[in-house]
C-alpha cells in the first residue's frame, strides 16, 4: 500500500497539485514521499518528516472530549473552559446580573428606564456540568 500512496502523491504533483496532505501515514513513508516530491507535504499524523504540520482546530483546543486520535496533542482544556463560561453566562442571566445598563443601549434623550421586575425563572433549565 505504501508504493500506491507514493505513486498517488507523485501523480498528484504531476497533475499540478500545489501540495499534498498525508494523514495517518507511517512516518517513514511520509518522509520518503516528502523527499521525492518537489511540492510541500502537510502531515496530520504522519510524523515530523513532512514539510509542514496541521491539527484540527477543535482537537488542538481540546474541544472534543470523547475523540482523540493518536496524533492529536491537546494544547488547551477548551471544552472545560467553554463549559465554565456558558454556565457563568446562564447564571448571570437567571439571576438578572446580565445584561446591565452597561451592556444595553439607551435612546438619546430618553429618561432612564427602571430595571425590569425580576423575571420568573423557575421554569429555566438548570445548567449542567
Amino acid at each position: 500500500e505504501g508504493e500506491r500512496i507514493l505513486k498517488d502523491a507523485l501523480d498528484l504533483e504531476k497533475a499540478g497539485a500545489f501540495s499534498v496532505v498525508l494523514e495517518c501515514v507511517p512516518k517513514q513513508l511520509a518522509a520518503d514521499i516528502s523527499r521525492q516530491l518537489k511540492i510541500p507535504t502537510i502531515g496530520i499524523g504522519a510524523g515530523e518528516g513532512c514539510s509542514g504540520q496541521v491539527l484540527v482546530f477543535q482537537d488542538l483546543l481540546g474541544l472534543n472530549i470523547s475523540f482523540k486520535p493518536k496524533f492529536v496533542r491537546k494544547y488547551a482544556e477548551g471544552f472545560q473552559y467553554m463549559l465554565s463560561a456558558l454556565n457563568h453566562y446562564h447564571s448571570d442571566v437567571v439571576t438578572g446580573e446580565f445584561p446591565t445598563a452597561k451592556e444595553s443601549y439607551a435612546m438619546p434623550g430618553a429618561p432612564k428606564v427602571p430595571s425590569a421586575p425580576e423575571a420568573n425563572v423557575s421554569s429555566a433549565p438548570e445548567a449542567t456540568t
